[in-house]
């Protein structure tokens, strides 16, 4: 099995050469403090249960799955900062999703709600080892410094950032430094992802079905060739 990248800060961070990642990233100032705190004391709570003979590393990936579903609830709650909304700053980030594809990453799925954005890609595995790339890390981003996961969320999160405050007519930051990531184990569980990112949209209630919502991948392969699988078509 190809080395594991393993970092954590908040959130456990997982990058596997050759596989499909599982990314949910959202706005700066999406959750309020109060709600942050529940999640850090929620999870330091799950840390301490781990069943015997499981390692430390699969009791915290489990810990991270349980805690990613509290804070996907919390994210469809939470609708204060909702810059996503504004259909040119949406439009934005999935142009920048698709310059991305076929140079950085695979696209295969997508979802841009109010305040976060669900991506499915394949990263293109590149040499851990050169630096050229990263001269203009943000805080925040400096630990995930040999993930190729890390590169393509710094490249997508700081040029979408920059443009969409333009657009806006605000300064500070605009996406949150912390994202959840996931490393995909097998077929069905890429399934249930793709699923997932379908289900966002109509589980807001803004579309009876996930094509019908203009902001992921499951319209833009509807708009193809007629498909309503979510999966986009990608060479």
């Amino acid at each position: 099995m190809p080395a594991q990248h393993l970092t954590r800060r908040n959130l456990l961070h997982w990058y596997m050469p050759s596989a499909t990642h599982f990314v949910t990233f959202r706005l700066a100032g999406s959750l309020p403090r109060a709600v942050l705190d529940e999640l850090r004391d929620h999870k330091a709570c799950l840390l301490k249960r781990r069943r015997p003979g499981q390692t430390e590393v699969e009791h915290r990936e489990l810990v991270h799955k349980k805690l990613f579903a509290m804070y996907d609830d919390c994210l469809m709650k939470h609708q204060d900062v909702h810059w996503l909304n504004d259909h040119r700053v949406a439009a934005l980030v999935r142009r920048s999703l698709y310059f991305l594809n076929n140079q950085k990453y695979g696209l295969l799925a997508y979802s841009i709600m109010s305040n976060h954005v669900h991506l499915l890609i394949r990263p293109f595995d590149f040499d851990p080892s050169s630096q050229a790339d990263w001269e203009r890390l943000e805080p925040g981003e400096t630990a995930d410094v040999l993930s190729p996961l890390a590169k393509i969320m710094h490249s997508l999160k700081s040029y979408t950032a920059h443009e969409a405050n333009k657009l806006l007519r605000r300064k500070g930051s605009f996406w949150q430094h912390e994202s959840y990531d996931h490393w995909v184990r097998d077929d069905a569980e890429l399934e249930r992802i793709v699923a997932y990112i379908n289900a966002n949209a109509v589980k807001a209630g803004l579309a009876k079905y996930a094509y019908e919502y203009p902001w992921c991948s499951a319209h833009d392969r509807w708009l193809h060739d007629g498909a309503t699988s979510g999966w986009l078509v990608h060479s």
